[in-house]
């Protein structure tokens, strides 16, 4: 990361379940796994679960789900880490632990609460009160005076407290992730705009990179650059849903992707704005929107990157 001090942080994570002993006991589990992943026909939101039910040796993968007007992604390495980056509307949180549950993700090592807008964080407590082990919860440390009073933050706050997993502020770190590495860059913002407290993830494995922006606005696109963050990525969540508050020039020249995700939903905001669509097609063709396309899953190994997406097919 260009002009920063990156801190050697390896977050606590949850504890692994132990090995089943005795290989009769292997084999059965792993001849029913077979039979299930073989037979079994997920469904999500009325349609096929997008891309693999059981992800190729070797690989990762990053979903990009749908919750209507809302963000949440999981990204899922190849040694089995697992991360929810936000979990959409509280009407949502069931919907999510489905998702979850339909991929046999039983834990999850992070979550990333982006920041403290209902969109982002409601779903989250769906997930904490759910029965999927959680490890640790890193969200963004916001000064006293700007402080959420919502409901929808003190309803996460609580859930997290009765889940009793440890929750970490969020701040500028990098560890292994599997055979790849996650990055979190919380942006050096204090103010009452919650967008632009949103942590940002950058997720790299087998040579590709993934940008997780949250909501984050074009002021502080631009104090990234200006800090010498390292943003190139080949797969940009784009921020704010599309918003005509980000996606600036400057931003997407340091990005420089090749595809495009953005996650909107009916709604009176009307995302994507079309001016920020043509500034993203300044760039690359290869859009893809959750309204449309439904959920969207990329799987990446030395092979390279592909995508599936729940409208497809």
């Amino acid at each position: 990361m260009a002009g920063q001090n990156r801190s050697a942080i390896r977050f606590r994570k949850s504890g692994r379940k132990s090995k089943k002993s005795g290989a009769l006991v292997t084999v059965l589990v792993c001849i029913l796994a077979c039979v299930l992943v073989y037979f079994y026909d997920f469904d999500f939101s009325g349609g096929k679960q997008p891309g693999e039910t059981v992800m190729p040796d070797g690989s990762a993968q990053v979903h990009y789900i749908n919750v209507g007007q809302g963000d949440s992604e999981l990204i899922i390495s190849d040694d089995g880490s697992t991360m929810l980056i936000d979990a959409g509307e509280a009407e949502y949180g069931a919907a999510v632990v489905s998702y979850l549950e339909s991929l046999g993700v039983t834990e999850l090592d992070y979550i990333v609460a982006t920041h403290p807008h209902s969109d982002h964080i409601g779903g989250l407590s769906g997930v904490l009160g759910s029965d999927i082990e959680v490890g640790v919860v890193i969200t963004p440390e916001i000064p006293e005076e700007y402080t959420p009073t919502t409901k929808t933050y003190e309803r996460f706050l609580d859930a997290v407290d009765e889940k009793g997993c440890t929750l970490t502020a969020s701040s500028d770190a990098s560890f292994e992730f599997g055979s790849g590495e996650i990055t979190i860059i919380q942006p050096d913002y204090s103010g009452d705009n919650y967008n632009n407290y949103s942590t940002v993830v950058l997720f790299e494995f087998a040579g590709k990179s993934f940008l997780f922006t949250g909501d984050i606005e074009k002021s502080v696109e631009q104090d990234l650059i200006e800090a010498g963050y390292e943003l190139d990525a080949d797969v940009l969540k784009v921020p704010h849903h599309g918003s005509s508050t980000s996606s600036c020039y400057d931003f997407l020249d340091a990005v420089s992707p090749e595809y495009c995700v953005i996650e909107c939903g009916d709604s009176s905001y009307n995302h994507p704005n079309p001016d920020t669509v043509t500034r993203l097609r300044s760039y690359t063709d290869k859009i893809y929107r959750t309204d449309n396309d439904g959920s969207v899953v990329f799987t990446c190994s030395a092979d390279g990157l592909s995508v599936s997406a729940e409208g497809q097919g």
